[in-house]
């Protein structure tokens, strides 16, 4: 029978927001969802927030088929569909009796909660929606907490079907509108607006007048910015010396928009309000995945460096994609498998600086203090936290952890999910760089099972005994027996 020590009497580990969180996009028009078990095995971390990409044009014929499968495409372009090519928002009010919660994106929201993330819901919608689908869809998002609706973002653009039928103000009042009826219904939503285009011939934005209005409505502003982007993959290759659907703004060039952006964002509004990069690459297909990749680079580096003080969190477009702006690019002969590119492992490391990370603080519980956890989000939540002596690079260091929670485990750096049903984490690797030994935190949080709070504003849960710690180290040389014959 293994031995196994208990860890004992915990701290209480308290999240709060990083200087600059990192988030995550996963899945859109150009790249299949990627699920939670996988990224976290990958990146080692979970993230601040996991973007999806969907669409709702539930007066449209044909809907809710995604519009790639449904029409043929009018020309050689990504939206050039009656509909935007995003996945189809299947919730909304029942159709023949029937609920639309089971399907996708809900079962996508609740793997993403229940990881230990927050989850921004990016949804283009057809302006002429009435009133109580609105109501519906946020009563439908309401059990998922904290959740942040980025509402027909890149406003100030052309290629969405919401700017093709509706002028700019239109676009601008309906976000109004959609805000104010959420907010009455589920005020923990959070609405994210986005735009900012710079008119480099006025120095202004473009569509400003028509668009501010936004700005007061919005919890929170957004920006997408690209170095680079191929606009027109995958229908033409992108040969840099000619012209054509792509451009190479640079990160001198984004990163003076991005103040400018700011700057016009108060002057209209009167307010400070945080600015989130809510899709942020520099496209491979431009100059290809090495310059990229330390394109890329520099630009994080440069945030952890110059720290804006408006600059809240970068989202990064995206997990896995089937051209050239992910971490992985999909195998085309197999869509289910990733091929790393050369930004991920930069990335991996970027991740763990402490200005993108959350903050952590330990206070120390009384003996008698009960094994309580609070959920309420991916940076402000409670958890449990214990502090292990280890003498050097262990053989095993392994935790067993009650059968019923549903758990995210911090090592070291290193993340673990351990779902309900399990009891084991295998954290070895997380003291894999201990040569000398050292203190090693472990902390544990309690995201909610099932990817929802219950209609509470938290989730609390409570450990019905400590972890249990399996420790060994390899087997002195001396002691190993010499091989037979």
């Amino acid at each position: 029978m293994a031995r196994l020590e208990p860890l004992g009497q915990p701290s209480r580990v308290t999240l709060s927001p990083a200087a600059c969180a990192a988030d995550l996009g996963d899945g859109s028009e150009r790249g299949e969802y990627v699920n939670q078990d996988y990224l976290l095995r990958v990146l080692g971390r979970p993230h601040r927030s996991i973007n999806l990409m969907y669409c709702y044009y539930p007066l449209d014929k044909g809907w809710p088929v995604r519009a790639s499968v449904k029409f043929a495409r009018t020309a050689d372009f990504a939206w050039a569909y009656p509909y935007d090519d995003y996945f189809p928002y299947t919730g909304g009010p029942p159709s023949r009796g029937r609920e639309r919660t089971k399907g996708e994106p809900f079962r996508q929201i609740r793997d993403i909660r229940r990881h230990g993330q927050d989850v921004t819901l990016t949804l283009t919608m057809d302006c002429k929606v009435p009133d109580s689908h609105i109501r519906w869809i946020a009563r439908e998002l309401k059990p998922f907490g904290r959740i942040r609706i980025r509402l027909n973002h890149e406003a100030d653009g052309n290629w969405f079907a919401f700017n093709k039928r509706y002028d700019y103000r239109t676009v601008g009042k309906f976000f109004v509108k959609f805000t104010g009826i959420v907010k009455s219904v589920a005020p923990d939503i959070k609405m994210v607006c986005c735009w900012g285009s710079v008119d480099w011939t006025t120095g202004g934005l473009s569509h400003a007048d028509e668009l501010a209005p936004m700005l007061a409505a919005a919890d929170v502003w957004a920006i997408d910015k690209y170095l680079a982007l191929h606009w027109g993959w995958p229908h033409d290759l992108c040969e840099i010396d000619t012209k054509g659907p792509w451009k190479h703004e640079g990160l001198d060039l984004v990163w003076k928009e991005m103040y400018i952006i700011y700057e016009d964002f108060v002057r209209r509004s009167g307010q400070r309000k945080p600015v989130e990069i809510c899709e942020f690459n520099c496209d491979g297909d431009v100059e290809g995945g090495l310059s990229q990749a330390n394109e890329l680079r520099r630009w994080y580096e440069r945030v952890r460096a110059k720290r804006p003080e408006f600059l809240r969190a970068i989202t990064y477009y995206q997990f896995r994609d089937r051209g050239r702006l992910g971490l992985e690019q999909e195998d085309p002969n197999n869509p289910a498998v990733g091929v790393a590119t050369p930004f991920l492992a930069m990335y991996r490391d970027l991740i763990r600086d402490p200005y993108f990370l959350p903050g952590e603080k330990w206070t120390r519980l009384a003996g008698n203090a009960r094994l309580t956890m609070d959920w309420r989000g991916s940076d402000d939540s409670d958890g449990l936290g214990w502090k292990v002596r280890v003498k050097g690079v262990p053989s095993f260091l392994e935790l067993k952890l009650p059968k019923e929670a549903n758990l995210i485990v911090k090592v070291g750096a290193e993340w673990f999910y351990k779902r309900s049903g399990t009891e084991w984490v295998d954290a070895t690797s997380a003291a894999a760089g201990m040569r000398q030994g050292g203190t090693l935190p472990i902390v544990v949080f309690a995201p909610p099972a099932d990817g929802t709070n219950g209609g509470a504003p938290s989730v609390k849960s409570r450990l019905a005994r400590p972890p249990e710690l399996r420790l060994r180290y390899p087997v002195s040389a001396r002691s190993i027996p010499e091989p037979l014959g």
